[in-house]
This record gives structure tokens, sequence and C-alpha cells, in this order.
């Protein structure tokens, strides 16, 4: 557990874990009282190629901040040839993110300059990554009910969580949620989440300025057999805000960058993105987003740890090749087949659910939620209860066991549809152990 990190309420760990282990026991008899339910099957091998493919809605344009380009240098590189190169280009370093190797300078550029000084940068030797702070927007589509809804879940039987909690729920594991911030203090939240991070502000502490971040959480790891709302995937894991959005659901790409490395830098091995940007645009694309490969691959290979990151909702085909340090997340409703928005493609890992998904958003209220915002946490808090049930294990050994347990679709190892196929936590827990 990372020392300096904060609870966000004057809960010690000691209690916290006290009391979720008087409520393990009962997290499965409690559930049962319930009756049968799509939390408490096994989806054997339901998984199918689909019959139809979605339907690709129209690509929106990629909007990016006026005038702004993240730029890192090479190696061998001073700050003295920065500073050079970027003033003969009519810039100005307003801001950096990271430090070391990993420093990102935010250029601000004269009026009229951008192009040239786009151009003339990336053909300079002086830096090794040149990119636009591009902006984006969270997805979602939310309808509000009241009432408790394990026996509805039906996304919990979907990758088997329910026949894993007896065998580890996540304990200990910290799961970082990369989006408009978080409602720590709510029920469903309250007592495992941290006060978190604002990235955009660069300050501890955070609130969910527009509702996303608080569902995405939620759906991962809610508090569980607390007779309200929703149970979620990994009950006993730990939630870490970071705000990388604004109140508009309007997310940027330096808040992503200077949240992947707090996260790094406080010892947290899961990190959840459900944001991406229509194909060619989407993260998994190097050439666009050659700042942000250099931050993943930088988590990835030095931290230890795993970004799991929501394909899309455009039902486009993402031709980006697949990366080892960036997990893609597609999306599939409850006839086990790839859902009708879902991006996929070359850079897909995983499925999850992303139809019909209940949780709680910021206002305390349940939703039933769909899209890849959704299905990407319910596959990070699988790995979540992976890592909780065996926390020696080395990032790539936990994308091993993923990769191997998982459902497939037929005799096929991997798809553009589904990737390696649907996790199944259960026996992902049990190979972990």
């Amino acid at each position: 557990m990372p020392k300096a990190l904060l609870l966000s309420e004057n809960f010690t760990l000691q209690h916290f874990t006290t009391r979720f282990l008087t409520l393990s026991l009962a997290l499965l008899t409690g559930f049962v009282t319930f009756g049968t339910s799509p939390g408490l099957c096994d989806p054997g091998n339901q998984l199918h190629v689909p019959e139809t493919l979605p339907t690709p809605r129209r690509t929106a344009p990629v909007s990016a901040e006026p005038d702004t380009l993240l730029v890192m240098a090479s190696g061998d590189t001073n700050k003295g040839d920065v500073d050079t190169a970027i003033k003969e280009c009519h810039g100005t370093i307003t801001g950096t993110i990271g430090q070391g190797p990993l420093t990102v300078y935010i250029v601000k550029t004269e009026k009229g300059q951008f192009a040239e000084a786009e151009k003339k940068l990336s053909k300079d030797k002086h830096f090794c990554a040149v990119q636009r702070n591009y902006m984006y927007k969270v997805e979602q589509s939310a309808g509000t009910a009241n009432d408790p809804y394990f026996s509805s879940e039906w996304h919990l039987g979907a990758v088997n969580a329910v026949n894993a909690w007896s065998l580890g729920q996540g304990r200990n594991a910290v799961l970082a949620v990369l989006d408009t911030g978080c409602n720590y203090s709510m029920p469903e939240l309250s007592g495992k989440t941290y006060s978190g991070y604002d990235a955009i502000n660069k300050r501890n502490g955070q609130t969910d300025v527009y509702g996303h971040g608080s569902m995405v959480a939620t759906t991962a790891a809610a508090v569980t057999n607390n007779r309200r709302n929703t149970a979620a995937i990994a009950p006993m894991a730990y939630v870490y805000p970071v705000r990388v959005g604004d109140s508009n659901g309007g997310v940027s790409e330096s808040a992503i960058l200077e949240g992947i490395y707090k996260c790094g830098q406080q010892g947290i091995k899961i990190i959840n993105i459900s944001a991406n940007a229509d194909p060619p645009y989407s993260f998994a694309n190097a050439r666009i987003h050659p700042t942000l490969h250099q931050y993943l691959r930088w988590y990835h290979d030095q931290k230890n740890g795993l970004v799991f990151n929501s394909a899309g909702n455009n039902g486009q085909y993402d031709s980006s090749p697949k990366v080892p340090y960036l997990i893609v997340v597609s999306a599939i409703g409850k006839n086990y087949s790839l859902a009708n928005f879902s991006t996929y493609g070359s850079p897909t890992w995983f499925t999850g659910p992303g139809v019909g998904v209940y949780c709680t958003d910021r206002s305390g209220r349940v939703a039933a939620v769909s899209g890849t915002s959704f299905s990407c946490p319910i596959v990070a808090a699988v790995a979540a209860l992976v890592w909780g049930a065996n926390p020696s294990l080395r990032n790539t050994s936990v994308e091993a066991i993923l990769i191997n347990t998982c459902y497939k679709a037929g005799s096929q190892s991997w798809t553009p549809y589904y990737g390696y196929g649907l996790p199944n936590a259960q026996a992902a827990v049990s190979r972990a152990r």
C-alpha cells in the first residue's frame, strides 16, 4: 500500500480492513438471499464472434488546445538547447509535466506560428516527442433507478466475479481512476477512496466536476454487501481518483500525462482511463500521441503498472497496432456479442460487459449505464482481484494470467472484437493464488 497516500476520511487502514473482513464471509451468503441471479452464474462459452458488426458513426474532429504543443527532449539535449529551439519557433514554455527524462514542456506559440513550430520541432533532433495537447470528451449513457440491483447486475456473472470472491476480493489493491473526479464521500465509496489528486490544477484533493468518474469508480470497486445500491467487481480494492476532466466532460492529454506521472510516483499499479478519441486518433496510435506513449511505456516498464483504456463508442475499426503497455477494452452486450456501439480492432486486449451496467452516480443514485467507459473498469477490477490475491506478481504476470484464463470466442485465441477474450475472475484469482 503506498504510504504517501491519505484516506479521504478519518478512517484508519486497520479499521477499514477489519470492517471488510467482517463482511467478507457474508459477501457470498448475503447475496444468495436475492435468489438466482445473473451475478451468480458462470457464462461458460457464451462469447461468440458477432454476426453483425457495429455501424460506424461519423468520426468527430479531434480538438486540441489552441497554439499549444507538448514536447519532450531527447536524452542528450540540455535545457539551453531546448530553450533556444523553442524560442526560434516563436514559442514560450508555460509549464512542465514530470521530471528528468520524462519532462514534458508545455509550449505556447505565437498566433499564426503554430503550424510552422510543430513542423520544425518535429524534425529537430533535440526532441524525441512532439504532439498537440488533444482534448477529448467522456461519453456516457445513463438512466437512474432507486433500489438495490444485485440481482440485475449481469456483468458480475459475465466475468464470474461472485464465484471469485471466496478466493479474493482485491484486498489492498489500489485502482486509480483518471477521469472527471470522484465523490469519495458517498456511502458507495466512503472509507475506501483516497482524496486523490487534481491533475489539472496540480494539487492534492479533487471533486467530481461532471459525474462520469464516480460511475466508473463504483463500477469497479463500490462498497459491497452494505444493503445499498450495487455490488462491484473488486469489493475490497481501494480507489485513487485523479481528476483529468472539466465540468463539461472534456479531458486534456496534458492532464492525463500529469495523472500517469503522479500514479507512478505513488506506486499505484492499476490505472483506468475511460476516455479515448475516434480512430485514427485513438490513444493506441503512437504516431499521434508520442508523448503519451513515452509515459505509458515508463509506467509499464519501470513502475510495474497496467493501464486499462476504453476502446471508444463510435463503432469503428481501429487499425492502430496493439502495444504491450496499453490494455484496450471493447464492450459486449447481454447477448455476449460485440456491443453495437463498441470500437474494436488491432489494439484490443480484452472485452467486458458494456450494456446495462449498474453503478452509482455522484449524487448517490443507482444508474444504468452503457459504453466502453464501463466495460474498461470491469476488466481493470478483475486485475485488482488478481493483484489483491498475490501482490508480489509482476505486471506481465498479471497480464498473462488474464490472457490464459479468460473466456474465448470459440477456438480463437485472439480476435479484433474481443482481443484475448472476456476475463474469468474466478479462474484468474485461482491462478494468481
